[in-house]
């Protein structure tokens, strides 16, 4: 027998077939963890990619457009005030008042995500009037009525005589929902 252990070694490459395939690591379901980390970015960005769309072209259902007739409502209170036999000082206390009750109704109207319009510069009829819900809250806030003056009163504040008396008319509900009694203000726009 001969002894290989003298024999020379040669450098030859090794056999094709013999080597030992890298093990890959799987996670879950064959796929590793980066694979898997790509996924779950993937679907985070389609998710928030469809909230977002969303968003922006679904309109919110809380937002309403409403109109009010400022204009009338502020005119009803000032004609109510000049009949009135009211000092002006407390006239004056008591247009304060008013106006701020108004401006509180009209935050309050906001806050709830309405948008107030004026209705003098609304051009459709699709947008529905508050004018008197409004005027139920503010008058509903403690704002009295101011009372009319009798003829006595007027007389007196002008400065002129003892006024005659006058036969008293019988008065009549109107038909509105003014409590001064104004006319109504026709069709709603």
């Amino acid at each position: 027998m001969t002894d290989l252990s003298h024999e020379p070694e040669l450098d030859l490459p090794r056999p094709v077939g013999t080597e030992q395939p890298r093990k890959r690591r799987t996670a879950f379901a064959g796929l590793s963890v980066l694979q898997l980390a790509a996924l779950a970015i993937l679907l985070a960005a389609l998710a928030w990619g469809m909230w977002v769309t969303r968003s922006l072209l679904s309109p919110p259902s809380q937002q309403r457009i409403v109109a009010v007739k400022l204009s009338g409502l502020v005119g009803e209170y000032i004609q109510a005030q000049a009949r009135s036999a009211s000092p002006p000082d407390q006239v004056e206390h008591e247009m304060r008042a008013f106006m701020a009750s108004l401006d509180g109704q009209m935050a309050v109207r906001a806050a709830k995500g309405e948008t107030v319009l004026v209705a003098e510069a609304v051009l459709t009829r699709n947008v529905p009037d508050i004018t008197d819900e409004v005027r139920r809250a503010v008058y509903a806030s403690g704002i009295a009525i101011p009372r009319p003056a009798s003829p006595a009163e007027l007389q007196a504040r002008i400065g002129g005589g003892s006024p005659a008396p006058a036969p008293a008319a019988p008065q009549t509900a109107p038909a509105t929902a003014s409590p001064f009694g104004s006319a109504p203000d026709g069709p709603a726009n």
